[in-house]
């Protein structure tokens, strides 16, 4: 990459996704930093046979790269500008302190909390992050309430 600096956001396909990404990009049109979007496929945890593993592989990889697409979408119509897309392959967390240690122009990482009240934890990647990773990353981690509208979003932003 260039010496642009850019805004990560994980397209996970989770509800709070959407805030993530629409903060994103109002930070975008203010900031002028382009957007990176990463999703992650996970190593499969099951015993099975060879090829029966390699379907599951390649619907993984599907499914991610349909949320990716729908980011880019998301991205692209918000504020004319077309995201880098990155589709890793390993565990989440490791992966993306990965990601962010060799695209060295990312310099902050956009999430957005789950605000459901029946879970005590504002989202696995959240709660890995600030609760094990934090001291390790280069970049902050900026946590956007996962409820935000819109309207709120370009209030604040």
């Amino acid at each position: 990459m260039s010496d642009d600096r850019y805004i990560l956001v994980i397209a996970d396909n989770s509800p709070e996704m959407n805030i993530a990404l629409e903060y994103a990009c109002a930070r975008s049109k203010k900031t002028g930093r382009k957007i990176i979007i990463a999703t992650f496929i996970e190593p499969l945890d099951v015993l099975t046979t060879q090829g029966i593993s390699e379907i599951m592989k390649n619907e993984a990889r599907e499914e991610a790269e349909k949320v990716l697409n729908t980011a880019a979408t998301i991205v692209k119509e918000a504020t004319g500008i077309v995201p880098v897309l990155h589709t890793r392959e390993g565990e989440i967390i490791s992966e993306l302190k990965k990601l962010i240690e060799e695209e060295e122009g990312i310099n902050v990482l956009v999430l957005a909390a789950n605000t459901n009240e029946n879970e005590k934890n504002p989202g696995p990647i959240i709660n890995a992050l600030v609760s094990k990773e934090i001291s390790t990353l280069r970049i902050p981690i900026m946590i956007v309430p996962g409820n935000f509208s819109k309207d709120h979003i370009s209030q604040i932003t």
